[in-house]
């Protein structure tokens, strides 16, 4: 699945996605509610395979607000991803992600585990930063 995380305005930005059957869906939404749990959704899931969780399901047929996500995965992701949001906010170091991220999911994360999520997370903000207005960044789910 290709998603597209348009960047509108610092207040909004869009995403389109085009699952692998070439279904589409997109929404405008507000960059201060959404922005950061959909990026944090990604660091997590990419990182750990959640095949599963919000994305995954999404790339399955899903629908973008999430009104119908049933996957097994998606307990998993939210504990992490509730966590993760604020570590990138404040633009955390390493070490803080791993001290959080342990403690949220032991049974799932580990120290390796936790550089490589705030890796990616710092990977994806600063593909969007650098993202001019009017402009698509284009994230390729894997399936």
């Amino acid at each position: 699945m290709q998603i597209y995380f348009t960047k509108i305005s610092d207040e909004e930005h869009q995403v389109k996605i085009i699952r692998t059957d070439s279904t589409t869906e997109q929404l405008k939404l507000n960059s201060r509610s959404f922005l950061r749990h959909d990026f944090a959704h990604l660091a997590a899931e990419l990182t750990l395979d959640l095949q599963q969780g919000y994305w995954g399901s999404v790339a399955k047929g899903s629908d973008l607000l999430g009104k119908t996500i049933q996957g097994d995965d998606i307990a998993k992701a939210e504990a992490l991803v509730v966590r993760l949001q604020g570590l990138m906010r404040e633009e955390a170091a390493a070490d803080k992600y791993v001290a959080v991220l342990k403690t949220a999911k032991p049974d799932l994360i580990d120290s390796e585990l936790a550089f490589k999520i705030h890796e990616r997370a710092r990977q994806i903000q600063g593909h969007w930063r650098s993202t001019p207005y009017g402009e698509s960044m284009l994230i390729e789910w894997p399936e």
